[in-house]
């Protein structure tokens, strides 16, 4: 079902003198807003109201709740504390957002809403701006949320982590799908090699070299991408986790397997599909934020921060060469790896572009925190220690050191998504730590 969003416009009715002005040519601006937002946004069905009184708006809300997954309210005119009725509302109620269209609502906006939303710690992001992009962007924001209530999460593990999906649930209202390392092989062994033999042919042929991983190997990741496809076809899910360590660092597979599933992690984020490693429900909701919000994959990491370069790595085994999305032509050049820490099974080394903004999140529902923090990538890194994939980035190191908390995993885009990703941890109540800063 596709999201809804109110766009309430807070305005004055005629020959009423005031901000802008009297009589302002209200459906003349209000469309030039909502083109962009319309633009950004084909997925999102929006219904506009124009309010002249708070009490035309407080009179629709009850139905409003059945009908809409937010509203956007535009402050096209100042003191009718229609924004502040929603804002008062967003913490049970509907998500809100506020919208100054500068020179209309500026009064109302600076001297109310704000401090409102500050002291109250209200869950409202907050829009001025003569870029009405801006406006698009925040209302975006509707369209993850929507997605995350109705997503569905596959995690093979064989001891199912009730706190931390508990936590994630009742922060974004996803549904969490527990299965077992058997149940995982059941359908890795009913996949007949001729299934997967051309996946794994391909990404022989597309890399640049294939070092340490045998046919057998590569086979064996291939088979289990078309296993885990099979598994999330069959209940419903979105997004997958396997807890792909434990199980193949102790033989909990069988059969003497080191099945890693970065070759289908990475052929799943090629597709802008989502499978994150280590049963982390934590790294997984975060890499679904991040390709919903900005439709590029997030790549998971182990972090190294260099203080004597002001430098951070970001080092892990799966990686994706479409780091601009599925429908942009530019890949990565990557080579065929055996997994890092043990040499074994199949992974893949991508070679990172330079020059290009990062930004980093990571969350923890069970504690209601929320990181981010900056970089450059300025290269990649070589050599045997830590993961095969080592994106070197420029950054405030010594701040990001300081400030770190507490999880190992990073969720890294290409891009600068900052001000985005602070509005959407916002929207959802977390305490949000800049690192780098």
């Amino acid at each position: 079902m596709a999201t809804r969003v109110k766009i309430a416009v807070q305005m004055k009715g005629k020959d009423i003198p005031g901000w802008p002005c009297i009589n302002y040519d209200y459906d003349k601006e209000l469309a030039r807003v909502m083109t962009p937002i319309i633009a950004r946004n084909p997925d999102i069905d929006f219904d506009i109201f124009k309010y002249t009184s708070l009490d035309m708006a407080k009179a629709d809300y009850e139905e409003d709740l059945k009908k809409y997954d937010g509203v956007l309210v535009l402050l096209m005119t100042n003191w009718l504390k229609i924004d502040e009725f929603y804002i008062n509302q967003s913490k049970e109620g509907l998500p809100t957002i506020v919208a100054d269209v500068p020179y209309c609502g500026s009064g109302s906006m600076l001297e109310k809403t704000s401090p409102l939303v500050r002291n109250g710690g209200f869950p409202v992001p907050m829009v001025s701006s003569f870029n009405y992009n801006d406006v698009a962007e925040a209302a975006a924001l509707f369209g993850v949320i929507k997605k995350m209530k109705e997503a569905k999460i596959l995690v093979v593990k064989n001891e199912v982590q009730k706190k931390a999906q508990e936590a994630a649930s009742a922060i974004w209202g996803c549904e969490f799908i527990n299965k077992t390392s058997k149940d995982l092989m059941e359908k890795y062994n009913s996949i007949p090699d001729e299934k997967a033999l051309p996946l794994a042919e391909k990404w022989e042929t597309e890399a640049a070299e294939v070092r340490e991983p045998t046919k057998a190997d590569i086979l064996q990741g291939a088979k289990l991408y078309y296993a885990m496809k099979q598994m999330m076809a069959e209940c419903g899910a979105d997004a997958v986790t396997i807890d792909c360590l434990e199980l193949s660092y102790n033989d909990i597979y069988g059969e003497s397997c080191h099945m890693y599933p970065c070759l289908a992690y990475y052929q799943m984020a090629n597709d802008g599909e989502i499978g994150v490693c280590e049963a982390d429900i934590n790294s997984t909701i975060s890499s679904m934020i991040t390709l919903y919000l900005t439709k590029r994959p997030g790549y998971v990491s182990d972090p190294v921060i260099d203080t004597s370069s002001d430098r951070i790595i970001y080092s892990h085994c799966v990686a994706c060469r479409k780091v601009y999305g599925k429908d942009d032509p530019r890949t990565c050049q990557y080579y065929l790896r055996s997994h890092a820490e043990d040499k074994k099974g199949a992974s893949v080394q991508v070679i990172f572009p330079a020059g290009e903004a990062l930004t980093t999140v990571q969350i923890s529902n069970t504690e209601g925190w929320a990181s981010i923090h900056s970089s450059k990538s300025c290269g990649n890194s070589t050599g045997e220690n830590g993961c095969r994939s080592k994106l070197d980035a420029t950054c405030n190191a010594e701040n990001i050191l300081t400030n770190w908390m507490p999880q190992w995993h990073r969720v890294t885009v290409f891009g600068d998504y900052r001000k985005e990703m602070k509005n959407l941890f916002k929207m959802k109540g977390y305490t949000i730590i800049e690192e780098d800063k």
